[in-house]
């Protein structure tokens, strides 16, 4: 076989052993440094997204507190304004229907008082009699 031949095999070694030796010396000067300069910037970045990730779900949570805080303010300020506007409602209405009753059914109240009376009047003649 030509790979165990004994006058190339000193050769062989020598240059197998130089051209990994220089392999190995360029990719300890040269590439590693970037590679772990990548990877320190790459773990630099998922920590700081990391942080920024809680600080924005703390944020979400302090901002929807504040939603529901506001959202039960609003809806009880509506109630109130909704009981008061029922309220001067029915006090409105109540006076209205008094006034109503006052003025213009004033005639028929006075007729039906003097039926009444003349009602009365007779009843009690009659029992009288």
């Amino acid at each position: 076989m030509p790979q165990f031949d004994k006058i190339t095999f000193f050769n062989q070694l020598f240059w197998l052993f130089i051209f990994f030796s220089g392999f190995y010396l360029t990719f300890l000067k040269f590439f590693l440094p970037k590679l772990s300069s990548i990877l320190k910037a790459r773990n630099k970045k998922l920590q700081k997204g990391s942080t920024n990730l809680t600080a924005f779900s703390e944020e979400q949570i302090s901002v929807t507190f504040i939603f529901h805080n506001i959202l039960e303010t609003i809806s009880f300020i509506a109630k109130n304004l909704l009981l008061n506007s029922s309220e001067k409602i029915t006090i409105w209405f109540s006076a209205s229907l008094k006034k109503l009753n006052e003025e213009n059914l004033k005639k028929s109240n006075i007729l039906m008082e003097k039926l009444l009376h003349k009602q009365i009047t007779k009843t009690f003649l009659f029992l009288n009699f």
